[in-house]
């Protein structure tokens, strides 16, 4: 082992070689910043060592500044540059010192006391997973009916939102958030139409990857929204709103019934039971599914199967929670088919959005993980089994 005449340093640079930095790059980040530091003649001025974990993996990749006393998230090639240079942009720091006091980021989580004490009364989170959108208008309109629905829960209940992805705060910041406010139980609820992949395999990677960070901690998993009788009454109900009465006989009117999509086989085993039990409760003589993606019928599939089947109008009943990218594609393809079929009229529901028997079924699935009867729990037994047999990779 090198020892090195240190007497001329000026500047002390820790760069975190610790697991989760080093899959995020921090061997580039070790190399750029030990190339910037030759390539301007400062290697006597400014010394280097590579560290363990230094305990803020969600900033990764982590550099530590001495004698400043400055913690860096170093995530981009310029950022490793510019701290040799002290000229880092406000956004990657982590921790500064400022009168003597250590000052976090405003973009910086807190992070989870190293010692919380244990005593008093245990707190319970709620943390809503939604999808997520690359439509900002999706992502607030789930925020907000969250908001609205904390108007039917305990108020001793903590209760956060977070995403799959697209928007933040993800799972993990969503979990850290619910323990950093001092939960010791924490009960995930997706806000999810039916049991496939997301549900399945994602929801529940990051729960047991939680579970290894938090030992302390209780998790619990609720179920998706499935198949349930009052999604039939929201259905119905966007159906009215377009001017379709279901008390009444509908000869020549179709409904075509449009889902998200997926390769999961059992989500679209109930997507069809789903349909039938609406077909039972609709007194029209066509209702066809489609899907925007992923599988088929297609929109423009089950479109012209309508029109095949001789329905002279179409209702087009979108099977989604929020607004989205998607859902804007299918308001555009709506737009088009009164272009192309003008013969029939075409008219399209709205999604299930801020309507009250949502809420009602959310608030189950989170009083039955509460309580211990969710389906929720067999779900991360499943998935535990599942890694075993085939591995996992988690790059959700």
């Amino acid at each position: 082992m090198a020892t090195w005449n240190l007497t001329q340093m000026q500047r002390h640079l820790l760069i975190c070689n610790g697991a989760t930095c080093m899959g995020a790059g921090a061997e580039e980040v070790t190399q750029q910043i030990r190339d910037e530091i030759r390539a301007h003649h400062l290697d006597e001025q400014i010394h280097t060592s590579r560290t363990r974990c230094n305990g803020r993996c969600k900033d990764k990749c982590v550099v530590i500044e001495y004698p400043k006393g400055t913690w860096y998230s170093v995530q981009q090639e310029e950022t490793a540059r510019a701290i040799v240079h002290e000229s880092v942009a406000e956004e990657s720091i982590i921790y500064a010192m400022e009168h003597g006091e250590r000052q976090r980021g405003e973009t910086r989580i807190k992070g989870i006391d190293k010692y919380r004490k244990r005593k008093g009364p245990k707190k319970k989170a709620v943390l809503f997973v939604g999808h997520g959108s690359r439509l900002e208008a999706g992502n607030e309109e789930v925020r907000q009916f969250i908001e609205q629905t904390k108007e039917q829960i305990d108020p001793s209940l903590l209760v956060e939102t977070c995403f799959l992805e697209f928007a933040s705060p993800n799972i993990e910041d969503g979990i850290q958030l619910c323990i950093e406010k001092g939960a010791d139980e924490v009960h995930v609820i997706p806000i999810i139409l039916l049991h496939a992949g997301h549900s399945k395999l994602h929801i529940p990677a990051e729960i047991e990857e939680a579970k290894g960070l938090f030992p302390d901690i209780r998790f619990t998993y609720g179920q998706t929204i499935g198949i349930h009788d009052e999604v039939l009454d929201i259905l119905k109900t966007r159906l009215a709103e377009v001017g379709f009465d279901v008390n009444q006989k509908h000869e020549e009117t179709a409904i075509l019934f449009i889902g998200r999509g997926s390769s999961d086989v059992d989500a679209k085993a109930d997507f069809y039971t789903i349909r039938e039990k609406l077909w039972e409760q609709v007194n029209v003589p066509i209702l066809e599914c489609a899907f925007i993606g992923v599988t088929t019928p297609t929109v423009q599939e089950g479109m012209e199967r309508c029109i095949e089947l001789g329905a002279k109008k179409i209702i087009m009943l979108p099977y989604f929670l929020f607004t989205g990218i998607l859902m804007e594609r299918m308001n555009r393809m709506a737009e088009q088919f009164k272009v192309d079929y003008p013969q029939t009229s075409i008219d399209i529901a709205g999604y299930f959005g801020y309507h009250p028997k949502l809420r009602t079924v959310l608030l189950e699935r989170m009083n039955q993980a509460l309580d211990g009867t969710s389906t929720g729990m067999q779900d991360l037994e499943n998935f535990r089994r599942y890694v075993e047999k085939y591995g996992y990779e988690h790059t959700h």
